[in-house]
């Protein structure tokens, strides 16, 4: 197995030191992501990346689509706040869905995956971590991204960061004990 596939790890946004992501690696980083396969070639990955003061407009945007109103609201700000705070970039990952729905939904939302899993894979290039967040005020029904097109949706945020972590188990059972076999092979 590919080293790269086999160290390929979660690192939380406890462990970012904070520093700031240069521009340069971001853009490499997204250009790796957009080498991801996708039918019909519709490239249904869309990101948006907020560093710097840009945090703040993200967690406003957070609120914005979690309600404001909302009892707890203050407790999610200071949730998705600190991880947000604590990272050097954050980029909200959108599936820009086909117009023409050539394709199933489903293989566009693959796609997107596929697309993040690229970027997660180059960061060991730049000795950072990241995190795929989907939580379900972001990802599911809550309402729509503030600015996002109609056909599109917010599959989740992405934590990035350089960071100071122990190394921690990753388990993993047997790929033998999810593979059937059928027919006769060599």
């Amino acid at each position: 197995m590919l080293p790269l596939i086999a160290e390929r790890k979660s690192v939380f946004p406890q462990f970012f030191t904070g520093r700031l992501i240069d521009r340069q690696v971001l853009e490499e980083l997204v250009a790796a992501a957009n080498q991801a396969p996708s039918h019909r070639k519709t490239e249904p990955w869309r990101f948006r990346i907020y560093q710097g003061a840009g945090k703040q407009r993200l967690v406003d945007e957070l609120l914005a689509v979690y309600g404001r109103d909302q009892p707890d609201a203050d407790k999610i700000a200071k949730k998705f706040g600190g991880k947000i705070d604590s990272s050097g970039a954050v980029v909200l990952i959108f599936l820009h869905r086909d117009p023409q729905e050539s394709v199933p939904e489903w293989e566009e939302i693959a796609a997107v995956g596929a697309a993040v899993e690229n970027l997660w894979l180059s960061l060991s290039a730049y000795d950072l971590g990241g995190y795929w967040s989907s939580p379900g005020f972001v990802c599911g029904d809550y309402g729509e991204w503030p600015g996002a097109a109609k056909n599109e949706r917010c599959l989740g945020m992405f934590y990035l960061g350089y960071y100071e972590a122990p190394e921690l188990p990753r388990p993993r059972g047997d790929w033998r004990e999810k593979v059937e076999w059928i027919g006769k092979g060599s």
